[in-house]
């Protein structure tokens, strides 16, 4: 789906604070990103630090931290689990979430409890007008 210029694939779930899309994989795995509009919102993305493979992480947890030449964000999920994989590319190169947000994940957790996730992250149609009003407000 298109928001403006921004695009929210259908097949994702979002978090509109923070901007970030999951997939649900299999065996309880997600994979986490930025949006397309999170990354524009951000500038440039030069850093991308995570939690390393095999880490347990709860909702105070600083799952990965990313830095543009304007902001630094912490990412935070109100999930308990582990980290299962790091996108090594994307820590190598982050601008790649610039490029390609929807391809480039940052990291995959397997979640303890599956069913936390529809009460943290919510379709598009269900989060639309949100995106919408933030798009609005920040493309110049």
């Amino acid at each position: 789906m298109k928001i403006l210029s921004f695009n929210f694939p259908d097949d994702l779930l979002y978090e509109p604070e923070k901007h970030l899309w999951i997939k649900i994989e299999d065996n309880n795995v997600i994979s986490v990103g930025l949006t397309d509009l999170g990354q524009y919102m951000a500038g440039k993305i030069f850093q991308v630090t995570t939690k390393s493979k095999g880490e347990k992480i709860n909702s105070r947890t600083v799952i990965f931290s990313l830095e543009s030449a304007k902001w630094v964000g912490k990412f935070r999920l109100p999930i308990e689990g582990e980290i299962v994989d790091v996108n090594e590319e994307v820590t190598r190169n982050p601008s790649l979430i610039n490029q390609n947000p929807y391809e480039s994940w940052i990291v995959k957790i397997k979640i303890n409890d599956i069913g936390v996730i529809k009460n943290v992250f919510k379709t598009i149609q269900e989060v639309y007008k949100q995106f919408e009003e933030e798009a609005k407000r920040v493309v110049r």
